[in-house]
């Protein structure tokens, strides 16, 4: 399963966009009058509509707002299907739909990371009910893929242990209970790559005594 992130056009994107994108995108010492015209034109009308949709703002929040191209576009995932790119939201089996959310999520939280200023900032993603209906071999490249995004992840599953040899190491709470019972059994475990380990509790120091009642 191959997938890929586009940049486009949003579906909500203003009118003329396509023609003054294409001129946006050359670098301006190559653009006719005509060009320069048409660009001035479609800046002009965003102008206009921003200020008539917020005639509170002050002109630079006009500006501002009228000229961030971030709004025009969005971003889309596509996987790849008999030699064409489809949208990823196409159809497919459940497996494929987790993966083509689940990767694209995980490349945008290592690259957010990345902006920390401490190389030893934690590097968190939660999963919950992780990577539900996808087979063991997808499942195991996925936790490979968390490593090498350097992500640190907590997930809860149903069955999942992540005892792969793509996972290097990874701390296990099996939680167990048993219907009347009020009571929640936990048994740990580790994983180092190679071989699972079963590790007591952790000792836990005793509360002191009070030094007066």
């Amino acid at each position: 399963m191959t997938l890929r992130l586009v940049w486009r056009a949003s579906r909500k994107a203003p009118a003329g966009l396509a023609q003054a994108r294409g001129r946006l995108l050359q670098t301006a010492d190559a653009w006719t009058p005509e060009d320069r015209a048409a660009v001035g034109e479609f800046l002009q009308t965003q102008i206009a509509r921003q200020q008539t949709e917020d005639a509170a703002g002050s002109w630079l929040e006009h500006l501002t707002a009228a000229l961030d191209y971030r709004s025009w576009h969005e971003f889309a995932v596509e996987r790849q299907q008999h030699g064409r790119w489809v949208p990823a939201t196409g159809p497919a089996s459940g497996g494929e739909r987790v993966l083509a959310v689940s990767v694209p999520l995980f490349a945008a939280a290592s690259s957010h990371y990345a902006s920390a200023a401490s190389p030893y900032a934690p590097r968190l993603v939660t999963l919950d009910e992780a990577f539900a209906g996808v087979d063991d071999d997808s499942r195991a490249k996925c936790l490979g893929l968390l490593h090498a995004f350097d992500l640190d992840v907590v997930m809860t599953s149903e069955r999942e242990w992540a005892c792969y040899p793509q996972v290097p190491g990874i701390a296990i709470a099996q939680l167990s209970r048993v219907d009347e019972v009020a009571a929640v059994l936990v048994t740990r475990w580790e994983w180092d790559g190679t071989a699972r380990t079963r590790h007591e509790d952790p000792v836990r120091t005793p509360e002191p005594e009070p030094l007066w009642t």
